[in-house]
């Protein structure tokens, strides 16, 4: 099934695929590079391409070449939106072509192929540094290629586009040795998701250093955002915590994504009087800042005058990211729970506002079939259709249901993650989640449908949807850093000694791993531990939570 070929300046001993390989220069080099080449069975049409965190299924969909950041046209926008990216590392779309990148482009070092004909996978596990530089990943015709150092022959990815190549070579000497750490495994495989199941069984085999960093203690983690919010965050006269500091009106108010109507569920159930008036306050303007149709608005001024996107062109400006209304749906009945428990009267606006917010995804779902990724303010037309951008609407749909007692709104969540699962998840991937990459695949929509997978087993009790909980959890895993990055020594992150384990990348455009997983807190993967007894769940779950150095006590 594989065959190992070195180029004509290199001898490889693969003779143990656990210890890797010895790589012995045959000539000596003033500027080369080494390369160890793996040939595969697999015809370039079907194959399943796969680098975690960087490429899945080649990243062969539509493209469009835009500035950051980069959002639909009026005339590009359709209902059945394929699958549409940005200028990234990718294979043409009929899988020829060349992807190459580095160990620093990926969560894991890993490539992947998995041949959908033939039900057969594989897994290429290095390191990501080889004598202080990081290594080169390459695919291209059914070969792997890996590389000391990197070099990516004619172009490399800097954000947000592809730019022409400045790798270089290095000298080598005649007879040197170079050890490349690497392991190989080849297993039967009847989808893409039996294949994610693989990789998050062994994602942590090269045993990298993944120690977990030492956290402050949970009170002074708290003591220090609240302060913070308090001091930065909050906005007079009309009364809200901002989602950012400056003044622009993305930054001032954005509902659900970046913050707005989340960040009050803790300040209102851990905070004092002063947070639990500030959050209800929020409340109270968000709810002044709902649409006719039931959507919330783009963005507000510091006077709460409603904004629309702030970087859409003409003809988009009354475009809503669906994925910021779900995000408010999701994170209000908790908050309107902790008000019941607090006998904190609840206006009618707030219990009016979150029905008309469910309501007009129940009638989006009815019109159209589909939540989309765009819908039009002012009119409730769906304007961009297709992605995974709405994944955490089906457990806000639920926790409606629970709220409201009408079992609509559980017919459509069950009718939404369907969806999701059969056209998105069991491709292998999903996308759409942020509003500022088009449709690149990305976690966040990842870990949302996660939330609504478990949310659904919950409260159906249907096997079926503890099963596709575990699936998407196999997937979600590929988006986190499983070891500690080796950061360049002088910077700044190095002299702070940073821990890597843990983070999450955003996605495929914005190539960065940060703290956490965007506006969840990951507690499917705690209910999946507690459903299965299978402590891979609970370690994924406590290095996420380490990345934001917050301590989560968790019964053993």
């Amino acid at each position: 099934m594989l065959t190992i070929s070195p180029r004509s300046t290199v001898a490889a001993d693969f003779a143990n695929t656990c210890n890797g390989v010895v790589l012995t220069v045959l000539e000596d080099t003033a500027c080369g590079v080494l390369e160890l080449e793996l040939t595969t069975g697999f015809p370039h049409d079907d194959v399943f391409v796969f680098l975690p965190a960087c490429c899945y299924d080649g990243t062969r969909f539509e493209v469009l070449k835009r500035r950051y950041p980069p959002l639909f046209h009026k005339n590009e926008a359709r209902l059945d939106m394929p699958v549409t990216i940005t200028d990234i590392p990718r294979l043409e779309k009929d899988g020829s072509g060349c992807i190459e990148v580095t160990t620093g482009d990926v969560s894991v070092p890993c490539v992947g192929l998995f041949s959908p004909s033939a039900k057969h996978g594989l897994l290429f596990y290095t390191v990501q540094q080889v004598e202080g530089v990081n290594l080169g990943l390459a695919y291209t015709g059914g070969k792997i290629t890996v590389s000391l150092p990197h070099f990516r022959r004619t172009q490399m990815y800097r954000w947000p586009r592809m730019v022409p190549s400045t790798d270089q070579g290095r000298s080598f000497s005649r007879g040197q040795q170079i050890h490349l750490p690497c392991r190989l495994l080849e297993f039967p495989c009847e989808s893409i998701l039996a294949f994610y199941r693989i990789f998050f069984e062994t994602r942590k085999s090269m045993k990298l250093d993944d120690a977990r960093p030492t956290s402050l203690p949970a009170g002074e983690q708290w003591r220090i955002q609240a302060d913070k919010l308090n001091r930065m965050n909050w906005r007079e006269p009309c009364g809200f915590y901002s989602v950012g500091t400056t003044d622009e009106p993305g930054q001032v108010w954005q509902p659900g994504w970046v913050g707005g109507a989340i960040s009050t569920l803790p300040l209102a159930r851990l905070g004092g009087p002063l947070e639990r008036e500030r959050a209800l306050r929020t409340l109270e303007f968000l709810f002044r800042q709902q649409a006719p149709t039931g959507f919330f608005y783009e963005s507000a001024d510091l006077a709460g005058n409603p904004h629309g996107m702030e970087f859409g062109g003409p003809g988009t400006e009354h475009w809503h990211l669906v994925r910021k209304s779900a995000d408010v749906l999701y994170y209000l009945f908790p908050q309107l729970e902790w008000m019941r428990e607090q006998g904190i009267p609840i206006p009618g606006r707030f219990l009016e506002g979150t029905r008309r917010v469910a309501d007009a995804f129940v009638g989006l779902w009815r019109k159209y079939g589909q939540w989309g990724q765009f819908v039009d303010l002012e009119t409730g037309e769906l304007a961009v259709g297709g992605s995974t951008c709405a994944a955490i609407a089906p457990v806000a749909l639920v926790r409606a249901y629970r709220w409201f007692g009408d079992p609509t709104y559980l017919e459509i969540a069950l009718a939404g993650a369907s969806q999701f699962y059969d056209r998105d998840l069991s491709a292998g991937y999903t996308c759409g989640g942020p509003g500022d990459m088009l449709q690149c695949p990305d976690s966040e929509s990842a870990f949302a449908l996660l939330e609504s997978f478990a949310e659904l087993y919950e409260e159906t009790g249907d096997s079926l949807w503890l099963d596709r909980t575990e699936q998407v959890a196999s997937y979600c895993s590929t988006w986190v850093v499983a070891y500690n990055y080796r950061l360049p020594e002088g910077s700044e992150f190095h002299r702070l000694d940073m821990k890597t384990v843990g983070c999450v990348f955003a996605n495929l455009q914005n190539k960065h791993a940060a703290p956490g997983i965007c506006t969840l807190s990951g507690m499917a993967l705690w209910k999946l531990y507690r459903w299965t007894g299978n402590d891979a769940y609970l370690e994924l779950l406590r290095d996420i939570v380490a990345s934001i150095t917050t301590r989560l006590l968790l019964n053993e």
